[in-house]
């Protein structure tokens, strides 16, 4: 803990209170009353200062306690849950006796909860505990019926291996809005860490250590040696599971003596000493008489059966038993937590290890790295020794693990999916028990990194000293890759002077490494920079993050190299976290309003930047930020909801796309301008969902200076012109709008609306070689930008599939998908699957073209379209009729669904018309027919005339009327569009007449 500054930290606080005082105040002596108080805090306070708690403050009868101060450790729940235990038994002893005595019986209640607080001061009587966590431990604490202990949620997960619990019905706590978990103590036993053998998931990513300490006990049977194997690693690494499954393996015979240090308690250098003689308690009068009168009585003492003799005699009779438990049969002793052990248990191995011979021992010692920092020699120069530091599991590793995790757990499988498999993979960082954690957490629906993680990472970090600290707070503030220079950059008040000298002490602590750039380091574990960012002040953040976001700045303006290791993404992610937290802990900060003018300014530059090169999440996530930083009032809501709502439409969220809309007409309210501009966008969305509108009913609102509603206005023109079938008309609209974004300068809006000029191209009159020559433009054009390129791709597809260039089609439409598959687009990835059906039904496959169809329509309707699905559902059902079927294709037709646009009605007109001819109702089919020739001729949609003039051809050809007149129509069509592969068709139809 560094100094007296006020830190963030992840503590235990404890809330016990007395119930029945008031009776005891009525009924005795103030003189005794004062004794039994003094009693049950002196109680209270025995078993609090036992498990390593500090006691923050008395409050009347209460007593708050906190576990964490100065330092965290991992195991500080179960700490406070041991003494919460211990002083209740106290109360409840004393309790007994006085209504033994005086007729008056007390009781306790306690609270026990785990958050994140700030600490201010030293321990003692200036220590100050701040934040939540202290007021929910309380209300928790009042919950409690007499005698109960409650624990949070937090705490109850930090321990449930080591204690029997039972949930409550959710708590209502005055101040807490939501209902809370709590769970009821019924007994702990620090020891019960669950059944033995308990490992059900297969030891994964660890072969050759475990075969390196399985040679290493090989070769003490044999040579009848003593060694040691000392095993390293980070918290949650593996060791533990490493060493089970070794001595798993353990030929039959073999003793084994396991005993762990613990992190806290009064005398507790001997205590794994002490495990190990429980051990062998049913061996005990063999051991006593073999080891003597001398080692008996020492050995008893360690136990805590007497006086406890002087180092060398202790040193002298743990080394006869080790001699006495190795005599008949080889011995591995295990020592975990060495890293916790005092220098004395740490000389008493080396010296046990240097004095036994002859006898076949092996110990192994599990530590994590720091045991090198109270003896850094530790393990050198022994002849049968070895070290061995577990590192990260590979990906590969990890992802086995966790499909064995869900596997073993039925619970886990029920919801356990891909992402999230990957997710925890992913940020796990290669830790075995990390992963574990995180997907038990995720599985539960909670985001929030698991308390065991930040409980283990925390008292890591407690440890460093205090400049180690401040740089990885620096570099946790800086991302996961850092430079010595930007840590200066900081701050330059370190005692080091530079901050190279902490860099190296926190890479001999393995908590960063050597990054793969020059100069650059890393953290080792993206939940330790997690952790430590957690951890730093929001104010010391705040200022940390804008002196990044400057010098950034500042670098871009003088960098002229053309590849930076950050971009304009890394300044804007500055600026919005300076923001945040400065409006969070200095809301009135002068600077607060021109910081969140640049904030919100180079969020919605890198938004729409990311927006027009088709990146939808990163420019949703960066415009959304934005929107939340930017005051209320200001008229960038106006664009930023038209750039969201792209967006989100874009990935085929129609529901977010109108949200957008509602949140700026909040955040402008009343303003002509903005209501105007959402209530065209909003017609828009109706469109791609089937509604229809009236343009021509908004464009007496519009303002001739407001190019934005302009330009969405002609988008809306064309769209709605295009639903008609008038393409030549919705060609126009769009030349208009093009000039408007010109007018604007806005690179976006002109880019959308050339890419729907061209998409048009394939409805429009406009011929099939102009179309292509204007597709070859817009390739050049939008060269670098794959998203843009798509809708050009699939224009292309089209457009060659009617000229009769089929193989070429598959091609570019090939080339289509992988661009959908690679930016993750939604709709496009739709238009795909369309334009394939499309060229497939060209080239005569009518089954895969059907397929094709119904994948697209199905997709469509699950997206909001439920025209342009409805359409897609007719073609489906013309593949049918062109594969033999009219039953079917009737049916078909009849159940489709969604609102109707031209291009489908006219279509199936058409193909109800066919389906009568085949069933010889020629009546009914030539009215169909002559209808669908009518409503064709009202559209410029060359193709689509040409279609369903064909169609209108053989049913008069069925019917025994001259289908001559319809061919030629349909071939003039052909032809004019350039259509060559149908005019081709056509005029064999012709020539079989």
């Amino acid at each position: 803990m560094q100094g007296s500054r006020p830190a963030r930290r992840h503590i235990v606080v404890l809330f016990i209170d007395l119930s029945g005082s008031t009776e005891l105040a009525e009924r005795l002596d103030p003189e005794l009353l004062m004794q039994i108080l003094e009693r049950y805090y002196a109680g209270c306070r025995e078993a609090i200062f036992a498990n390593g708690g500090v006691i923050e403050k008395y409050i009347g009868d209460a007593i708050m306690a906190v576990f964490g101060i100065p330092l965290s450790r991992e195991d500080d729940a179960l700490r406070a849950v041991l003494a919460a235990h211990g002083a209740m038994r106290s109360v409840y002893e004393l309790a007994d006796q006085l209504e033994r005595t005086v007729g008056v019986r007390i009781g306790a209640h306690v609270g026990v909860a785990f958050g994140e607080v700030m600490v201010v001061g030293h321990t003692g009587t200036d220590v100050r505990v701040i934040g939540d966590t202290v007021n929910t431990a309380a209300r928790i604490q009042s919950a409690a019926k007499e005698g109960e202990i409650l624990l949070g949620d937090d705490v109850a997960r930090l321990v449930r291996q080591h204690a029997v619990m039972e949930e409550v019905p959710p708590l209502t706590l005055k101040g807490k809005k939501d209902p809370v978990r709590a769970w009821r103590l019924i007994d702990v036993e620090p020891d019960r860490a669950g059944d033995a053998g308990a490992d059900t998931v297969p030891l994964i990513g660890r072969d050759e250590e475990l075969a390196q300490l399985t040679r290493l006990h090989e070769r003490v049977i044999r040579e009848r040696l003593c060694g040691m194997a000392t095993l390293l690693g980070v918290p949650g690494i593996g060791k533990s599971r490493l060493v089970r499954e070794f001595l798993h393996r353990l030929p039959p015979g073999v003793r084994v003596l396991t005993g762990r240090c613990p992190s806290y308690g009064i005398g507790a250098t001997y205590r794994p000493i002490a495990e190990m003689l429980e051990d062998v308690n049913g061996d005990w009068p063999a051991v006593a008489a073999a080891v003597g009168p001398e080692g008996e009585r020492t050995l008893r003492a360690l136990a805590g059966n007497g006086q406890t003799p002087g180092v060398a005699e202790i040193a002298r009779a743990v080394r006869s038993f080790l001699e006495v438990m190795a005599d008949n049969r080889p011995l591995v002793v295990v020592l975990d937590n060495l890293q916790w052990a005092e220098p004395t248990l740490l000389e008493l191995v080396d010296d046990c290890v240097a004095w036994l011979t002859d006898v076949p021992v092996l110990f192994v010692c599990v530590a994590r790295p720091e045991v090198y920092e109270l003896r850094p020699g530790w393990g050198g120069g022994m002849a049968c020794g070895m070290s061995l530091e577990l590192g990260p599991l590979s990906g590969a590793d990890v992802a086995r693990l966790v499909q064995e995790l869900c596997a073993e757990r039925v619970e886990v499988m029920a919801h356990a999916d891909e992402a999230l498999h990957w997710r925890v993979a992913a940020s796990s960082d290669g830790n075995p028990l990390f992963a574990e954690l995180m997907l038990e957490t995720l599985t539960e629906g909670d985001g929030s990194l698991p308390p065991t993680i930040t409980a283990l990472l925390g008292a890591r970090l407690d440890r460093l000293g205090g400049d180690e600290r401040e740089v990885l707070e620096r570099a946790a503030t800086i991302g996961q890759i850092f430079t010595l220079g930007q840590v200066e950059m900081l701050g330059a008040d370190l005692s080091w002077g530079t901050p190279s000298g902490p860099v190296r002490s926190l890479q001999r602590d393995r908590l960063v490494r050597r990054g793969s750039q020059p100069g650059a380091f890393e953290f080792t574990q993206t939940l330790t920079r997690e952790t430590v960012y957690s951890l730093t002040s929001k104010e010391q953040r705040a200022d940390w993050h804008r002196r990044l976001a400057d010098w950034l700045g500042e670098q871009e303006a003088a960098d002229d190299t053309p590849f930076r290791s950050w971009t304009s993404g890394d300044i804007s992610r500055h600026l919005l976290a300076a923001c945040r937290f400065t409006r969070e802990v200095r809301p009135f900060d002068p600077l607060l309003d021109e910081l969140t003018d640049r904030a919100a300014t180079a969020l919605i530059r890198d938004g729409g930047e990311a927006l027009h090169r088709r990146d939808l999440p990163a420019a949703i996530a960066l415009l959304e930020h934005g929107r939340e930083i930017l005051p209320k009032g200001r008229e960038e809501h106006r664009r930023l909801a038209i750039l969201i709502s792209d967006a989100e439409l874009a990935r085929g969220e129609a529901g977010k796309a109108a949200a957008a809309l509602d949140a700026a007409e909040e955040m402008l309210p009343g303003d002509p301008r903005t209501a105007l501009t959402c209530t065209i966008q909003r017609e828009m969305l109706g469109l791609r969902t089937g509604r229809g509108t009236d343009p021509e009913a908004l464009r007496d609102r519009l303002e001739q200076d407001d190019d934005l509603s302009w330009c969405r206005f002609h988008q809306l023109e064309a769209w709605t012109h295009i639903d008609a079938g008038r393409f030549g008309a919705a060609d126009q609209a769009l030349r208009d709008g093009v000039a408007r974004a010109r007018a604007m300068g806005d690179r976006y809006e002109e880019d959308r609306l050339l890419g729907g000029l061209c998409e048009l191209v394939q409805w429009s009159p406009t011929p099939v070689g102009e179309g292509l020559a204007l597709c070859a433009d817009l390739l050049e054009r939008f060269v670098g930008d794959r998203a843009l390129l798509v809708p050009v791709l699939l224009t292309k597809a089209r457009l060659l599939g009617l000229s009769g260039g089929l193989a070429e089609a598959r091609e570019t439409l090939d080339t289509a998908a992988h661009y959908v598959d690679e930016l993750d687009l939604g709709l496009p990835a739709i238009a795909v699957t369309q334009v394939r059906g499309l060229v497939e039904s060209l080239a005569g496959d009518h089954e895969k073209a059907r397929a094709l169809f119904r994948d697209a329509a199905a997709a469509l309707h699950a997206a909001g379209h439920g025209g342009a699905a409805a359409t897609l559902e007719i073609y489906a059902a013309r593949e049918t009729l062109r594969l033999g079927d009219p039953g079917l294709a009737a049916r078909e037709l009849d159940r489709r669904e969604g609102p109707r646009q031209l291009r489908g009605e006219v279509t199936a007109l058409a193909l109800r018309a066919a389906v009568a001819a085949r069933s010889a109702d020629h009546s009914e089919a030539l009215r169909l027919a002559d209808r669908a020739a009518e409503l064709v001729a009202a559209t410029d949609d060359l193709c689509l005339r040409g279609d369903v003039l064909v169609e209108v051809a053989q049913v008069r050809r069925a019917a025994g009327r001259d289908p001559s007149g319809a061919l030629r129509d349909a071939l003039d069509a052909y032809d004019a569009k350039g259509a060559s592969l149908l005019a081709h068709r056509t005029r064999d139809l012709l020539g079989d007449l």
